[in-house]
């Protein structure tokens, strides 16, 4: 018996070749005069077809999470309905002129497109991605002052239009400007490079230059649908947006992402480096045919690009010293970090006078848990364990992983009567309430300490640490899921230079 599974693998490709096909017969027939209908009918069927593939493309692969995808459709569709009732005005009527009926089911379909757009970069990166976010913004500084002078600014300033011709026509490329900035942000966002983000962002790219060349054409030539370079150009990007949908790799082309968002790639620089220098060039050329640029508005862009520039590469060298302080799995510090703290600290307290506490964390039978459950059972405790210890302590305490399943907590300002109280209550922080090992199954963890402790002017980290440390076998040998105290260290830093 043959089933749709079989066909889900090629439909992408097939439909392709059908986009080829009409784009080549959209372009070919203007330009070799056939009639308005011979050339416009290939355009028509894929402009129609594009909303019902990406529903296919749903029902085909079933996302977990169709909403942005049926938004999407719901949005080419729109943009469909204002294709055909533009090309019966201008077969049936001649009238070209803006704004048209049709304009407003296009203007409805780019906010559409927009909310799916804007719905997937949401879901790939939860939460508010503060560095894709200033990257977007500096893309669409510079885009934004082109688009203004060569293409809103001219309509505006035409007294020839009407005011709601002059509305519609800045209309199309502030929201072309909108696709873009949500093209950038989704690129260089988080998430899986999937064929179905790819093709995505060819739908927009691919639009957005037919847009433009339409808008750009209008204005020196008048003579917008004429241009069969455009129209093959919207067949394509309409072919694109279908694809992406009917790709195998859409199923999972919103799954949120838990990785950090590439921060210094070639890519992602060389895309900030053209849109600081396009403004200075757009000076430069206009300068050159005779033309002046607005200078404040120029000067106002670049001083604002250049600021955002400047923050973005202040963050990435914070997201960088983070990221070499941080345990990856999870989220505290490691074990160069905290040796490099803890030395700096014991130098602190020789100054002042303070004492400093040290414990060891073991997880006991990690090992156990590993070949009983799986490795992904035991990141899921290591996190949680890392989780109770960080939310349970005092506030000045550096918890870090220290290797494997050990964790080591350095305690500043603290004095010996205190430590066995503290070391209990981090025990306990384990062992008091399950873990989930997985979603349905729940474990018993428990830990031993190990704590030590140093007057200030006798903190010295190789002692805290080896004093800690055969408080930790103590614990251990003694049977686990407990915590001992060694005594306080009396041997001098100076011993041990």
């Amino acid at each position: 018996m043959v089933t749709m599974d079989r066909f889900r693998p090629g439909a992408w490709r097939l439909w392709l070749a059908v986009v080829v096909t009409c784009a080549l017969l959209r372009t070919l027939g203007q330009l070799l005069g056939a009639p308005f209908l011979g050339y416009e009918i290939p355009y028509l069927i894929i402009t129609c077809s594009a909303p019902l593939m990406i529903l296919a493309g749903v029902r085909l692969h079933r996302p977990a999470r169709p909403g942005g995808w049926i938004t999407l459709a719901v949005g080419q569709a729109a943009y469909a309905a204002g294709d055909v009732i533009f090309s019966f005005d201008v077969w049936s009527t001649g009238n070209m002129a803006e704004p048209t009926p049709g304009d407003m089911f296009y203007l409805s379909s780019y906010v559409l497109t927009g909310a799916a757009v804007l719905t997937f970069i949401r879901r790939r990166t939860p939460g508010w991605n503060l560095a894709t976010a200033v990257d977007a913004l500096v893309v669409a500084l510079s885009s934004g002052l082109l688009t203004w002078v060569f293409l809103v600014e001219p309509v505006a300033s035409d007294s020839t239009l009407p005011m709601a011709a002059k509305l519609t026509e800045a209309s199309y490329p502030i929201l072309d400007l909108m696709l873009l900035i949500l093209a950038v942000r989704l690129v260089l966002g988080a998430g899986a490079r999937t064929p179905a983000l790819y093709l995505l962002f060819g739908y927009l790219g691919v639009m957005f230059a037919a847009d433009t060349g339409y808008a750009v054409v209008g204005l020196l030539g008048g003579e917008n649908t004429t241009e069969p370079f455009t129209g093959g150009l919207w067949v394509v990007s309409l072919g694109l947006i279908a694809a992406c949908a009917l790709h195998p790799s859409m199923r999972d082309f919103d799954t949120p992402s838990h990785t950090a968002t590439p921060d210094a790639t070639p890519a992602r620089l060389t895309v900030l480096t053209c849109a600081v220098l396009m403004v200075p060039g757009l000076q430069f050329v206009l300068h050159t045919i005779g033309k002046d640029l607005n200078v404040p508005l120029a000067s106002a862009a670049c001083t604002v690009m250049f600021l955002l520039v400047m923050a973005r590469m202040a963050g990435l060298v914070a997201a960088q010293r983070r990221a070499a302080d941080t345990d990856g799995l999870t989220g505290i510090s490691n074990r160069r970090h905290f040796e490099e703290t803890l030395a700096s600290e014991c130098r602190r307290a020789a100054r002042a006078g303070y004492g400093i506490g040290l414990l060891m964390i073991d997880i006991d039978h990690f090992k156990k848990i590993n070949d009983t459950y799986g490795h992904p059972a035991g990141d899921r405790v290591l996190s949680e364990v890392a989780r109770r210890l960080s939310s349970g302590n005092r506030a000045g305490l550096l918890l870090a992983r220290y290797g494997g399943e050990e964790f080591i907590a350095l305690i500043p300002h603290v004095g010996a009567g205190e430590l066995p109280a503290i070391a209990e209550r981090n025990r306990l922080a384990v062992a008091e309430l399950p873990f989930a090992a997985t979603d349905q199954t729940l474990i018993t963890v428990t830990a031993s300490v190990g704590a030590a402790s140093a007057p200030g002017h006798l903190a010295d980290p190789a002692e805290l640490l080896r004093a800690a440390d055969q408080a930790l076998y103590a614990a251990k040998a003694a049977g686990r899921n407990r915590a001992v105290v060694a005594p306080t260290v009396h041997t001098p830093a100076t011993a041990h230079g």
